[in-house]
Protein backbone atom coordinates (compact mmCIF):
# COMPACT_ATOMS: atom_id res chain seq x y z
CA UNK A 1 0.00 0.00 0.00
CA UNK A 2 1.02 3.52 -0.33
CA UNK A 3 0.02 6.66 2.03
CA UNK A 4 0.46 10.31 2.42
CA UNK A 5 4.24 10.91 4.51
CA UNK A 6 3.88 14.07 4.44
CA UNK A 7 1.86 17.17 3.79
CA UNK A 8 2.90 20.19 2.79
CA UNK A 9 0.37 23.11 2.46
CA UNK A 10 -0.96 26.75 3.08
CA UNK A 11 -4.65 25.47 3.20
CA UNK A 12 -6.35 27.78 5.75
CA UNK A 13 -3.11 28.80 6.72
CA UNK A 14 -3.33 31.63 9.47
CA UNK A 15 -0.65 33.46 8.13
CA UNK A 16 -0.98 32.09 4.58
CA UNK A 17 2.11 30.78 4.46
CA UNK A 18 2.92 26.84 3.53
CA UNK A 19 3.66 24.28 6.62
CA UNK A 20 4.50 20.70 6.29
CA UNK A 21 3.15 17.92 8.64
CA UNK A 22 4.05 14.55 8.55
CA UNK A 23 1.88 11.76 8.61
CA UNK A 24 1.80 8.05 9.33
CA UNK A 25 -0.41 5.22 8.53
CA UNK A 26 -2.13 5.95 11.43
CA UNK A 27 -2.27 9.26 12.96
CA UNK A 28 -4.00 11.54 15.79
CA UNK A 29 -4.41 14.28 15.23
CA UNK A 30 -4.49 16.43 18.56
CA UNK A 31 -5.84 20.05 19.15
CA UNK A 32 -8.50 22.31 19.97
CA UNK A 33 -11.04 23.46 17.99
CA UNK A 34 -10.23 25.72 15.28
CA UNK A 35 -6.98 24.60 15.98
CA UNK A 36 -6.49 23.43 12.28
CA UNK A 37 -6.88 19.59 12.65
CA UNK A 38 -9.50 19.90 10.45
CA UNK A 39 -7.74 21.80 7.59
CA UNK A 40 -4.69 19.21 7.48
CA UNK A 41 -7.79 15.93 6.44
CA UNK A 42 -8.98 18.42 4.24
CA UNK A 43 -5.68 19.13 2.49
CA UNK A 44 -4.87 15.18 2.87
CA UNK A 45 -8.14 14.53 0.86
CA UNK A 46 -7.68 17.23 -1.99
CA UNK A 47 -4.64 15.74 -2.70
CA UNK A 48 -5.71 11.99 -2.84
CA UNK A 49 -9.22 12.91 -4.64
CA UNK A 50 -9.30 16.32 -5.53
CA UNK A 51 -12.51 17.11 -3.26
CA UNK A 52 -13.23 17.33 0.77
CA UNK A 53 -16.42 16.51 2.64
CA UNK A 54 -18.28 18.89 4.23
CA UNK A 55 -16.91 22.29 3.45
CA UNK A 56 -19.48 24.97 4.22
CA UNK A 57 -22.37 22.72 5.31
CA UNK A 58 -22.38 20.13 2.36
CA UNK A 59 -23.17 16.82 2.97
CA UNK A 60 -20.82 15.52 0.19
CA UNK A 61 -17.77 16.14 -1.12
CA UNK A 62 -16.30 19.16 -2.73
CA UNK A 63 -14.54 19.60 -6.20
CA UNK A 64 -16.31 23.39 -7.43
CA UNK A 65 -13.39 25.44 -7.50
CA UNK A 66 -15.55 28.64 -6.76
CA UNK A 67 -16.78 26.68 -3.49
CA UNK A 68 -13.27 25.21 -2.58
CA UNK A 69 -11.89 29.08 -2.53
CA UNK A 70 -13.14 29.20 0.61
CA UNK A 71 -9.94 27.63 1.71
CA UNK A 72 -7.37 30.15 0.17
CA UNK A 73 -6.35 32.21 3.10
CA UNK A 74 -7.01 35.99 2.94
CA UNK A 75 -4.38 37.86 1.31
CA UNK A 76 -3.31 34.94 -0.79
CA UNK A 77 -4.45 34.21 -4.46
CA UNK A 78 -3.68 30.73 -4.46
CA UNK A 79 -3.64 27.61 -2.35
CA UNK A 80 -1.96 24.41 -3.01
CA UNK A 81 -1.53 20.94 -1.48
CA UNK A 82 1.42 18.50 -2.02
CA UNK A 83 1.03 15.00 -0.71
CA UNK A 84 4.21 13.21 -0.36
CA UNK A 85 3.14 9.49 -0.57
CA UNK A 86 5.25 6.15 0.96
CA UNK A 87 6.40 5.10 -1.86
CA UNK A 88 7.63 7.95 -3.39
CA UNK A 89 5.54 9.46 -5.85
CA UNK A 90 3.42 12.65 -4.51
CA UNK A 91 -0.04 14.19 -5.54
CA UNK A 92 -0.64 17.95 -5.91
CA UNK A 93 -3.80 19.90 -5.92
CA UNK A 94 -3.62 23.49 -6.73
CA UNK A 95 -6.29 26.49 -6.60
CA UNK A 96 -5.73 30.07 -7.67
CA UNK A 97 -8.91 32.71 -7.16
CA UNK A 98 -11.41 32.18 -10.30
CA UNK A 99 -10.14 29.36 -11.75
CA UNK A 100 -10.52 25.74 -11.45
CA UNK A 101 -8.80 23.57 -9.39
CA UNK A 102 -5.92 21.32 -10.67
CA UNK A 103 -5.27 17.93 -9.34
CA UNK A 104 -1.77 15.56 -10.36
CA UNK A 105 -1.10 12.15 -8.91
CA UNK A 106 -1.88 9.05 -8.01
CA UNK A 107 -5.82 8.51 -6.85
CA UNK A 108 -6.94 7.41 -4.36
CA UNK A 109 -10.29 7.13 -2.30
CA UNK A 110 -11.55 8.78 0.84
CA UNK A 111 -13.85 7.70 3.33
CA UNK A 112 -14.93 10.14 5.59
CA UNK A 113 -17.04 9.27 9.08
CA UNK A 114 -18.71 12.57 8.26
CA UNK A 115 -20.29 11.45 5.18
CA UNK A 116 -21.05 8.16 6.76
CA UNK A 117 -23.13 9.63 8.97
CA UNK A 118 -24.88 11.97 6.71
CA UNK A 119 -25.92 8.99 5.05
CA UNK A 120 -27.22 7.27 8.03
CA UNK A 121 -29.36 10.25 8.82
CA UNK A 122 -30.43 10.65 5.43
CA UNK A 123 -33.57 9.24 3.65
CA UNK A 124 -33.93 5.30 2.88
CA UNK A 125 -33.20 6.13 -0.33
CA UNK A 126 -29.65 7.70 0.68
CA UNK A 127 -28.95 4.85 2.96
CA UNK A 128 -30.00 1.94 0.20
CA UNK A 129 -27.79 3.90 -2.72
CA UNK A 130 -25.10 4.38 -0.61
CA UNK A 131 -24.96 0.59 0.47
CA UNK A 132 -25.61 -1.05 -2.32
CA UNK A 133 -22.43 0.30 -4.24
CA UNK A 134 -20.90 -0.41 -1.52
CA UNK A 135 -21.29 -4.26 -1.33
CA UNK A 136 -23.37 -4.93 -3.81
CA UNK A 137 -22.77 -6.07 -7.53
CA UNK A 138 -24.44 -4.56 -10.86
CA UNK A 139 -27.45 -6.49 -12.60
CA UNK A 140 -27.42 -8.06 -16.29
CA UNK A 141 -30.61 -5.97 -18.22
CA UNK A 142 -32.00 -9.11 -18.80
CA UNK A 143 -31.90 -10.13 -14.64
CA UNK A 144 -33.59 -6.71 -14.17
CA UNK A 145 -35.78 -7.05 -17.07
CA UNK A 146 -36.73 -10.56 -15.56
CA UNK A 147 -37.72 -8.56 -11.66
CA UNK A 148 -39.42 -5.88 -13.05
CA UNK A 149 -42.86 -6.09 -13.34
CA UNK A 150 -43.59 -6.34 -17.29
CA UNK A 151 -46.20 -2.83 -16.80
CA UNK A 152 -42.98 -1.02 -15.31
CA UNK A 153 -40.71 -1.53 -18.54
CA UNK A 154 -42.53 1.36 -20.12
CA UNK A 155 -40.82 3.43 -17.44
CA UNK A 156 -37.60 1.43 -17.36
CA UNK A 157 -37.11 1.72 -20.61
CA UNK A 158 -36.91 5.83 -19.88
CA UNK A 159 -34.20 5.71 -17.24
CA UNK A 160 -32.30 2.13 -18.37
CA UNK A 161 -31.22 1.92 -22.31
CA UNK A 162 -31.96 -1.83 -23.33
CA UNK A 163 -27.89 -1.87 -24.68
CA UNK A 164 -27.20 -5.67 -23.02
CA UNK A 165 -24.39 -3.91 -20.04
CA UNK A 166 -24.99 -4.87 -16.92
CA UNK A 167 -26.38 -1.88 -14.89
CA UNK A 168 -26.46 -0.34 -11.63
CA UNK A 169 -29.58 -0.42 -9.20
CA UNK A 170 -28.16 2.78 -7.43
CA UNK A 171 -27.36 5.07 -10.44
CA UNK A 172 -31.05 4.54 -11.84
CA UNK A 173 -32.93 5.51 -8.90
CA UNK A 174 -30.93 8.70 -9.54
CA UNK A 175 -31.68 8.74 -13.01
CA UNK A 176 -35.47 8.30 -11.77
CA UNK A 177 -35.82 11.12 -9.48
CA UNK A 178 -34.26 13.29 -12.30
CA UNK A 179 -36.95 12.04 -14.87
CA UNK A 180 -39.41 12.54 -11.93
CA UNK A 181 -38.48 16.12 -11.42
CA UNK A 182 -38.39 16.61 -15.48
CA UNK A 183 -42.18 15.11 -15.72
CA UNK A 184 -43.43 16.88 -12.94
CA UNK A 185 -42.38 20.70 -14.60
CA UNK A 186 -44.11 19.18 -17.54
CA UNK A 187 -47.11 18.45 -15.91
CA UNK A 188 -46.86 21.76 -14.52
CA UNK A 189 -46.43 23.37 -17.25
CA UNK A 190 -49.83 21.86 -18.83
CA UNK A 191 -51.60 22.98 -15.67
CA UNK A 192 -50.51 26.94 -16.41
CA UNK A 193 -51.27 26.52 -20.25
CA UNK A 194 -54.69 25.39 -19.90
CA UNK A 195 -55.14 28.27 -16.69
CA UNK A 196 -53.58 30.65 -19.24
CA UNK A 197 -56.01 29.55 -21.95
CA UNK A 198 -59.34 29.78 -19.68
CA UNK A 199 -62.42 28.78 -21.96
CA UNK A 200 -61.29 28.01 -25.21
CA UNK A 201 -64.27 26.80 -27.48
CA UNK A 202 -63.48 23.70 -29.67
CA UNK A 203 -64.32 24.38 -33.42
CA UNK A 204 -65.70 21.47 -35.37
CA UNK A 205 -64.77 21.30 -39.30
CA UNK A 206 -68.51 21.69 -40.22
CA UNK A 207 -68.57 25.24 -37.87
CA UNK A 208 -65.39 26.36 -39.50
CA UNK A 209 -66.43 25.25 -42.71
CA UNK A 210 -69.61 27.36 -42.48
CA UNK A 211 -67.80 30.78 -41.06
CA UNK A 212 -65.76 29.82 -44.32
CA UNK A 213 -69.12 29.74 -46.19
CA UNK A 214 -70.39 33.12 -44.78
CA UNK A 215 -67.23 35.11 -45.76
CA UNK A 216 -67.56 34.21 -49.35
CA UNK A 217 -71.43 35.02 -49.26
CA UNK A 218 -70.47 38.41 -47.48
CA UNK A 219 -67.97 38.87 -50.12
CA UNK A 220 -70.65 38.20 -52.71
CA UNK A 221 -72.60 40.45 -51.53
CA UNK A 222 -70.02 43.32 -51.95
CA UNK A 223 -69.90 42.30 -55.33
CA UNK A 224 -73.15 42.88 -56.02
CA UNK A 225 -73.38 45.63 -54.29
CA UNK A 226 -70.78 47.47 -56.03
CA UNK A 227 -72.20 46.13 -59.76
CA UNK A 228 -75.66 47.24 -58.48
CA UNK A 229 -73.94 51.05 -57.83
CA UNK A 230 -72.06 51.01 -61.11
CA UNK A 231 -75.54 49.91 -62.70
CA UNK A 232 -77.60 52.66 -60.49
CA UNK A 233 -75.18 55.68 -61.93
CA UNK A 234 -74.68 54.43 -65.46
CA UNK A 235 -78.21 52.57 -66.43
CA UNK A 236 -76.85 51.96 -70.06
CA UNK A 237 -74.43 49.29 -68.75
CA UNK A 238 -75.71 45.74 -69.52
CA UNK A 239 -75.63 44.46 -65.82
CA UNK A 240 -79.60 44.14 -64.91
CA UNK A 241 -79.40 40.43 -65.73
CA UNK A 242 -76.22 39.33 -64.05
CA UNK A 243 -77.42 41.20 -60.80
CA UNK A 244 -80.26 39.12 -60.75
CA UNK A 245 -78.74 36.14 -61.50
CA UNK A 246 -76.32 36.83 -58.58
CA UNK A 247 -79.00 37.82 -56.21
CA UNK A 248 -80.68 34.36 -56.92
CA UNK A 249 -77.43 32.39 -56.07
CA UNK A 250 -76.81 33.56 -53.12
CA UNK A 251 -81.02 33.39 -52.23
CA UNK A 252 -83.04 36.04 -53.50
CA UNK A 253 -83.48 39.84 -52.10
CA UNK A 254 -84.08 38.87 -48.22
CA UNK A 255 -81.53 36.73 -48.21
CA UNK A 256 -79.32 39.02 -49.43
CA UNK A 257 -80.17 41.41 -46.85
CA UNK A 258 -79.47 38.98 -44.03
CA UNK A 259 -76.08 38.67 -44.89
CA UNK A 260 -73.84 40.40 -42.47
CA UNK A 261 -71.08 42.61 -43.28
CA UNK A 262 -67.57 41.37 -44.54
CA UNK A 263 -65.88 43.08 -41.48
CA UNK A 264 -67.86 41.11 -38.86
CA UNK A 265 -67.53 37.58 -40.75
CA UNK A 266 -63.96 38.14 -41.05
CA UNK A 267 -64.06 38.65 -37.27
CA UNK A 268 -65.65 35.71 -36.71
CA UNK A 269 -63.79 33.63 -39.17
CA UNK A 270 -60.73 35.13 -37.43
CA UNK A 271 -62.25 34.28 -33.62
CA UNK A 272 -63.00 30.83 -35.29
CA UNK A 273 -58.81 29.90 -36.37
CA UNK A 274 -57.97 31.38 -33.09
CA UNK A 275 -59.97 28.89 -31.10
CA UNK A 276 -59.34 26.53 -33.31
CA UNK A 277 -55.25 26.55 -32.50
CA UNK A 278 -55.75 27.41 -29.00
CA UNK A 279 -58.05 24.08 -28.70
CA UNK A 280 -55.37 22.48 -30.11
CA UNK A 281 -52.60 23.98 -28.25
CA UNK A 282 -54.67 22.74 -24.89
CA UNK A 283 -55.26 19.43 -26.22
CA UNK A 284 -51.87 19.28 -26.42
CA UNK A 285 -51.20 20.41 -23.04
CA UNK A 286 -53.81 18.39 -21.57
CA UNK A 287 -52.21 15.38 -23.47
CA UNK A 288 -48.74 16.16 -22.25
CA UNK A 289 -50.35 16.34 -18.53
CA UNK A 290 -52.03 13.63 -18.79
CA UNK A 291 -48.81 11.31 -20.19
CA UNK A 292 -46.19 13.18 -17.35
CA UNK A 293 -49.15 12.43 -14.59
CA UNK A 294 -48.89 8.81 -15.93
CA UNK A 295 -45.06 8.60 -16.37
CA UNK A 296 -44.95 10.64 -12.80
CA UNK A 297 -47.06 7.34 -11.53
CA UNK A 298 -45.05 4.52 -13.41
CA UNK A 299 -41.71 5.92 -12.24
CA UNK A 300 -42.43 6.11 -8.37
CA UNK A 301 -43.72 2.43 -8.87
CA UNK A 302 -40.32 1.90 -10.68
CA UNK A 303 -38.34 3.57 -7.89
CA UNK A 304 -40.26 1.49 -5.31
CA UNK A 305 -39.54 -1.89 -7.28
CA UNK A 306 -36.31 -0.99 -7.74
CA UNK A 307 -35.08 -0.08 -3.73
CA UNK A 308 -36.98 -3.30 -2.75
CA UNK A 309 -34.46 -4.85 -5.09
CA UNK A 310 -31.94 -2.81 -3.93
CA UNK A 311 -32.77 -3.27 -0.09
CA UNK A 312 -33.15 -7.60 -0.69
CA UNK A 313 -29.73 -7.59 -2.04
CA UNK A 314 -28.37 -5.70 0.76
CA UNK A 315 -29.79 -8.28 3.08
CA UNK A 316 -28.02 -11.24 1.32
CA UNK A 317 -24.83 -9.43 2.25
CA UNK A 318 -25.46 -8.40 5.40
CA UNK A 319 -23.87 -10.97 7.67
CA UNK A 320 -20.75 -11.00 5.84
CA UNK A 321 -20.80 -7.15 6.23
CA UNK A 322 -21.54 -7.50 10.22
CA UNK A 323 -18.90 -9.86 10.34
CA UNK A 324 -16.03 -7.68 8.38
CA UNK A 325 -17.17 -4.39 10.48
CA UNK A 326 -17.28 -6.42 14.13
CA UNK A 327 -13.55 -6.94 13.54
CA UNK A 328 -13.07 -3.47 13.91
CA UNK A 329 -14.68 -3.61 17.09
CA UNK A 330 -13.65 -3.86 20.47
CA UNK A 331 -14.15 -6.57 23.07
CA UNK A 332 -17.83 -8.27 22.40
CA UNK A 333 -19.37 -5.68 20.52
CA UNK A 334 -20.98 -6.61 17.12
CA UNK A 335 -22.42 -4.20 14.11
CA UNK A 336 -26.11 -4.39 14.08
CA UNK A 337 -27.19 -3.66 10.54
CA UNK A 338 -30.92 -4.76 10.28
CA UNK A 339 -33.08 -3.94 7.68
CA UNK A 340 -36.91 -2.60 8.68
CA UNK A 341 -39.14 -4.19 6.04
CA UNK A 342 -42.33 -1.83 5.72
CA UNK A 343 -39.92 1.54 5.61
CA UNK A 344 -37.33 -0.49 3.68
CA UNK A 345 -34.79 1.67 6.13
CA UNK A 346 -31.38 0.89 7.65
CA UNK A 347 -30.99 -0.04 11.33
CA UNK A 348 -27.42 0.60 12.31
CA UNK A 349 -25.79 0.38 15.75
CA UNK A 350 -24.47 -2.08 18.64
CA UNK A 351 -25.26 -5.23 20.17
CA UNK A 352 -23.20 -5.79 23.32
CA UNK A 353 -24.08 -8.59 25.95
CA UNK A 354 -27.37 -9.12 23.97
CA UNK A 355 -28.66 -6.01 24.19
CA UNK A 356 -29.25 -3.92 20.81
CA UNK A 357 -28.19 -0.02 21.39
CA UNK A 358 -28.87 2.63 18.26
CA UNK A 359 -29.31 5.52 20.19
CA UNK A 360 -25.62 5.77 19.93
CA UNK A 361 -23.07 8.65 22.03
CA UNK A 362 -21.14 10.69 19.68
CA UNK A 363 -18.28 9.31 19.93
CA UNK A 364 -19.59 5.64 20.02
CA UNK A 365 -21.51 6.41 16.58
CA UNK A 366 -18.18 7.60 15.31
CA UNK A 367 -16.58 4.44 16.61
CA UNK A 368 -18.91 2.13 14.43
CA UNK A 369 -18.84 4.32 11.93
CA UNK A 370 -15.24 4.41 11.87
CA UNK A 371 -15.28 0.51 11.54
CA UNK A 372 -17.71 0.76 8.79
CA UNK A 373 -15.38 2.67 6.81
CA UNK A 374 -12.64 0.31 7.84
CA UNK A 375 -14.24 -3.04 6.62
CA UNK A 376 -15.25 -0.69 3.08
CA UNK A 377 -11.57 0.33 2.71
CA UNK A 378 -9.09 -1.27 0.84
CA UNK A 379 -4.96 -0.41 0.83
CA UNK A 380 -5.36 2.72 -1.27
CA UNK A 381 -7.94 4.48 1.28
CA UNK A 382 -7.41 6.98 3.73
CA UNK A 383 -10.15 7.14 6.52
CA UNK A 384 -10.89 10.44 7.86
CA UNK A 385 -12.31 10.25 11.38
CA UNK A 386 -13.65 13.77 12.80
CA UNK A 387 -13.57 14.95 16.20
CA UNK A 388 -16.90 13.56 18.03
CA UNK A 389 -16.20 14.75 21.96
CA UNK A 390 -14.45 11.79 22.61
CA UNK A 391 -13.34 10.40 25.86
CA UNK A 392 -10.44 9.03 26.78
CA UNK A 393 -11.09 5.80 27.06
CA UNK A 394 -13.45 5.56 23.64
CA UNK A 395 -10.73 6.90 21.52
CA UNK A 396 -8.08 4.57 22.93
CA UNK A 397 -10.27 1.55 22.08
CA UNK A 398 -11.02 3.01 18.63
CA UNK A 399 -7.80 3.55 17.87
CA UNK A 400 -6.38 0.02 18.76
CA UNK A 401 -9.26 -1.83 16.67
CA UNK A 402 -8.57 0.52 13.48
CA UNK A 403 -5.01 -0.21 13.74
CA UNK A 404 -6.25 -3.49 11.89
CA UNK A 405 -7.31 -1.52 9.27
CA UNK A 406 -6.11 -2.24 5.77
CA UNK A 407 -5.82 2.07 4.51
CA UNK A 408 -4.52 5.10 6.27
CA UNK A 409 -6.39 6.75 9.05
CA UNK A 410 -6.52 9.88 10.31
CA UNK A 411 -8.72 10.64 13.86
CA UNK A 412 -8.99 13.93 15.22
CA UNK A 413 -9.41 14.91 18.72
CA UNK A 414 -8.93 17.61 21.28
CA UNK A 415 -7.85 15.18 23.68
CA UNK A 416 -4.91 12.16 23.76
CA UNK A 417 -6.42 8.73 24.23
CA UNK A 418 -6.07 7.19 27.75
CA UNK A 419 -2.17 5.65 28.71
CA UNK A 420 0.85 5.19 27.42
CA UNK A 421 1.30 6.10 24.02
CA UNK A 422 0.23 3.90 21.28
CA UNK A 423 3.49 2.79 19.13
CA UNK A 424 1.90 2.00 15.91
CA UNK A 425 0.26 5.86 16.20
CA UNK A 426 2.11 8.94 14.83
CA UNK A 427 0.99 11.76 17.25
CA UNK A 428 0.41 15.34 15.36
CA UNK A 429 0.40 17.97 17.98
CA UNK A 430 -1.69 21.35 16.78
CA UNK A 431 -1.97 25.02 17.67
CA UNK A 432 -3.16 27.87 16.01
CA UNK A 433 -2.85 31.93 16.47
CA UNK A 434 -4.23 34.09 14.21
CA UNK A 435 -1.43 36.10 11.84
CA UNK A 436 1.45 33.46 13.17
CA UNK A 437 2.46 29.98 11.34
CA UNK A 438 0.57 26.87 12.90
CA UNK A 439 2.68 25.55 15.95
CA UNK A 440 3.01 21.25 14.75
CA UNK A 441 4.43 18.97 17.01
CA UNK A 442 4.79 15.52 15.72
CA UNK A 443 5.68 12.70 18.61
Amino acid sequence: MSYIEKITTNVKSPNGEEYSVDLGKHTLLVGNNESGKSAIAEAAQLARTGGAYGLLYRDKPIKDGSLLSALIPQDREACAVRADLSDGECCNWTLARGKRAKREGKNGAVLSVAELHGVMSGSAETQGKYFWRALCEPLDVQELLDRVPGELHEALVLVCPLDGKKVSLADLVERIGKFQREQTSIAKAGQIALESLGMVQNISDDELAGVWNSLHRAQMRDVVRELYLEYKSNPSLQAREVLRHLVDMLGGDDAVSRIPATEEVGSDLAEALLNRRLSRVAIAAKNGEVRASGLKDGLKKLKDTLLALMFAAISKVADDFIERVSAFLPGEEKLLFSIVPLSKSLVIGLERDGTRHTALSGSTEARVLAAIAAALSDDEALIVVDDRMWDSGTLGRTMEVLEKAPCQVLVMSTIKPRGRRRASWKYVEIDRTEGEPLEIKVD
